[in-house]
C-alpha cells in the first residue's frame, strides 16, 4: 500500500511559549511503501541562517532551461502536439527559457534542405518511450526545422541548437558542409538561433569516432568562422561547450579549454546525472547523500573553468535524475521533485548560470508526458521560475537531513527586496524550519505535497493541498498562502518555497 496523502492544512500551532509556528500537517495512512509517522505534532526543528551580507551568485531568468531531445525528430516529433494551445501555454509559463535541441542523437542526424514535406521517420507502437538506437544516422527534414522553429517563436524561448560533430573531414577535421546548408534556410526564413553547440559528451565517444580535445578546440573556432558568414542573421548568437558528462577527473573538460575553447565560448558546459535509469530504487530520490553527489561534479567544472578563465560562466547543459531516459514510474513522478529542486537551489549556490533540464518532452524524465499532460516537475519548474530570480546567498541549516536555499524573490512578482526561501524535507517525518533573522515576517507559502494517494510516486502534485492539473488549455492559479510570522514546519516527503515579502534585504532592493 502507498502512502496515502490526502490533504495538506495550514493553521497556526504554538511551538513554545513565545513563538509562532506555520505548519503544514498531513493526514496519512501508514504505508509499506513509503511510511510517514502519523504524529506530526512533535516535528524536528532544523535552525536556517542566512548571510545576507554578500551573494554567492546571480541568477537570472534564463537560470532554468529545457530541452528536446534530438532522438524526437528521428520518430518525426513522435505525438508532440506543436501547434496545441494547452501545450504553448505550458511552454509560455516557462519563457523566457533557453530551449536545447541536442542529446546523442545529434550526432547522427543530418539537415536535408531537398526534403520539404518532411521525413516519416522510424515508427513508434502506441507512442511508447523508444529509448534505444541513439547510434544509427537519420534526416531532419525542412518540415521538422519549420515545425520546431515556428514553434520556439510563438511561445517566446531562446534556442540553442546542438550541431553534429561526427561530420569530418578526411584529416579529422569538423566538415561545416552540413550546418552551413542548416544556417542558410535559418537565415532565410529568419530564424533566430540564440546559441551553438557542437556535439554531444564527446569523452563517452567510442575510440573508432574518438574526437581530441585539441581537436574540438579547433573544430569550434571553424563554427565560429561560419557564424561569422552570416554576420546580419547571427552576428550575436554564441558557443556553449564542451557538453562533456562530468565524471572522474574530466580531462576533456579541462583539455578542451586549455587548448583554447575558452577563447570561442561564452559558458563552459557539462552534463550530470545521479544514477542510471536501470537501478529503480526509489530511495535514492530522497537520500541527501545522493544530492551531494552533485556538488563534487560542480566542484569540478567550476575548479577547471576558473583555472583557465576566472570569470567565464559555467553551465549544467544537459541534467536529470537518472541517465538512460529516466527510471520508468519514478523519473516522471512527484518524488522527481527533492533531486530536481535540491540539484537547481544547489546550482545556484555553487555559481552555475543556467541548468536546462532533459526534458521537456519524451522519454522517461519530461516535465510532461506522451499525453501532452503536466508531470509533477512542470509544476515545480514553473513555480521556481516565478519565484526565484536574483541575488543567490549562503544558507545553512544545522540538520544533515534537510534542504534549505535561498535567493532574492523575483521582482517581477514580487515587491522589491522580498526574500525567497526554499525548503527540502526528504523524510518521514516532520520538520520544522526556523529562521530567527525573521521573526517578525509575514509569509507566502507554496507547499508542494504528493498530489493523490499515490504518494512518492503519485503523478500528481498538490499545492497548498490543492491538487495541480491543467484547467482546460489553461494553467491554474498557482497562488501562495498568506500567513503571519514564525518558523515554517513542512511535512514529511515535502518541498516548497517561502517568500518574505517584506524583507527590505539591501541587495534585493538594488538588483
Amino acid at each position: 500500500m502507498f502512502l496515502q496523502l490526502t490533504t495538506i492544512l495550514l493553521h497556526l500551532a504554538l511551538c513554545s511559549a513565545t513563538k509562532d509556528v506555520v505548519h503544514f500537517s498531513v493526514n496519512s495512512a501508514q504505508g509499506d511503501r513509503t511510511p510517514v509517522k502519523e504524529d506530526n505534532s512533535a516535528a524536528e526543528m532544523a535552525t536556517v541562517t542566512v548571510n545576507l551580507q554578500q551573494a554567492v551568485n546571480r541568477i537570472g531568468s534564463h537560470f532554468v532551461g529545457v530541452t528536446i531531445d534530438s532522438q524526437q525528430i528521428r520518430y518525426n516529433w513522435n505525438s508532440f502536439g506543436f501547434g496545441s494551445t494547452k501545450v504553448q501555454n505550458m511552454a509560455r509559463a516557462l519563457s523566457p527559457s533557453y530551449f536545447r535541441l541536442g542529446g546523442s542523437a545529434a550526432d547522427y542526424m543530418t539537415f536535408d534542405p531537398t526534403n520539404q514535406k518532411g521525413h516519416k521517420g522510424e515508427n513508434l507502437q502506441g507512442g511508447q518511450v523508444y529509448c534505444s538506437n541513439f547510434t544509427t544516422q537519420f534526416y531532419m527534414s525542412v518540415d521538422q526545422w519549420d515545425i520546431l522553429n515556428k514553434f520556439l517563436q510563438a511561445v517566446g524561448w531562446d534556442f540553442i541548437m546542438d550541431l553534429n560533430a561526427l561530420q569530418r573531414n578526411a584529416d579529422g577535421s569538423w566538415n561545416p558542409a552540413n550546418a552551413r546548408q542548416l544556417l542558410q534556410y535559418s537565415a532565410s526564413k529568419n530564424y533566430k538561433i540564440a546559441a551553438f553547440e557542437l556535439g554531444n559528451e564527446y569523452n563517452l565517444y567510442p575510440s573508432s569516432l574518438a574526437v581530441t580535445p585539441a581537436q574540438l578546440a579547433v573544430d569550434y573556432v571553424t563554427l565560429q568562422n561560419l557564424l561569422g558568414e552570416f554576420p546580419q542573421d547571427y552576428y550575436s548568437s554564441f558557443l556553449v561547450g564542451p557538453e562533456t558528462a562530468m565524471g572522474g577527473e574530466e580531462k576533456y573538460f579541462l583539455g578542451f579549454l586549455q587548448a583554447g575553447g575558452y577563447k570561442t565560448i561564452r559558458a563552459s558546459s557539462f552534463h550530470s546525472y545521479y544514477f542510471s535509469a536501470q537501478e529503480k530504487y526509489l530511495p535514492h530520490f530522497t537520500n541527501v547523500s545522493i544530492m551531494n553527489y552533485l556538488g563534487g561534479k560542480i566542484e569540478l567544472a567550476m575548479t577547471q573553468t576558473r583555472q583557465v578563465d576566472p570569470l567565464l560562466p559555467v553551465w549544467l547543459s544537459e541534467t536529470s535524475t537518472a541517465y538512460g531516459c529516466g527510471t520508468a514510474n519514478m523519473s516522471d513522478r512527484f518524488v522527481a521533485g527533492f533531486l530536481w529542486l535540491d540539484k537547481l537551489g544547489l546550482s545556484a549556490a555553487m555559481g552555475i548560470q543556467s541548468v536546462i533540464r532533459q526534458t521537456f518532452y519524451g522519454f522517461n524524465y519530461g516535465i510532461l508526458d506522451l499525453d501532452l499532460n503536466p508531470n509533477p516537475d512542470f509544476w515545480l519548474t514553473v513555480l521556481y521560475k516565478r519565484i526565484v530570480r536574483g541575488p543567490v546567498f549562503n544558507a545553512t541549516s544545522d540538520r544533515s537531513d534537510v534542504r534549505a536555499y535561498v535567493a532574492c524573490a523575483n521582482p517581477d512578482n514580487f515587491k522589491a527586496g522580498s526574500l525567497a526561501f526554499y525548503f527540502l524535507n526528504p523524510n518521514d517525518y516532520s520538520v520544522t524550519f526556523d529562521l530567527p533573522q525573521f521573526d517578525a515576517q509575514t509569509m507566502l507559502i507554496y507547499a508542494l505535497t504528493a498530489g493523490d494517494s499515490g504518494g512518492l510516486l503519485s503523478k500528481f502534485s498538490a499545492l497548498n493541498g490543492m491538487k495541480l492539473e491543467m484547467s482546460g488549455d489553461n494553467l491554474p492559479d498557482l497562488k501562495p498562502l498568506s500567513a503571519p510570522k514564525g518558523p515554517v514546519s513542512m511535512a514529511p516527503y515535502s518541498f516548497g518555497f517561502v517568500v518574505l515579502p517584506e524583507a527590505r534585504v539591501s541587495i534585493c532592493l538594488n538588483q
